[in-house]
């Protein structure tokens, strides 16, 4: 039933008539439909897989506590998003300790006062 991978890793198939992920199609095949609001995830992590017994439903919620719980979310410099390094993190941290205001750091570093708040206080990069 599958074809090959698409860039992402996922693989389609020609379904009811419609070109369709084809980890959804195996598991509607083997256990009925998917409820709305459900994604079909892996207990494997490979995107590519259709086997019965490695897909599951949750919520996206779900999926993302599964990805988190199994160590593959990125943070920090590896999230796709990333524009400030480790050491930037580091440096802004310490430029707020001693007293620089978000303003002086914000325009240092390029970004926005917003995200000089959210690094001082830990709300994101808290892994540092």
């Amino acid at each position: 039933m599958p074809g090959t991978p698409s860039p992402r890793g996922y693989v389609y198939a020609w379904y009811t008539g419609k070109h369709r992920l084809a980890h959804r199609v195996s598991w509607e095949l083997h256990n009925g439909p998917i409820p709305d609001g459900m994604l079909v995830c892996h207990h494997c992590d490979n995107r590519a897989c259709v086997r019965p017994g490695h897909l599951f439903l949750g919520t996206a919620a779900d999926n993302s506590a599964d990805m988190i719980r199994k160590g593959r979310a990125r943070r920090g410099e590896t999230h796709h998003t990333a524009k400030l390094s480790e050491a930037d993190v580091i440096a802004i941290r310490r430029m707020r300790a001693s007293g620089e205001t978000q303003q002086a750091v914000a325009d240092r570093f390029g970004i926005a006062l917003t995200t000089v708040r959210k690094i001082h206080l830990r709300l994101t990069w808290s892994h540092l």
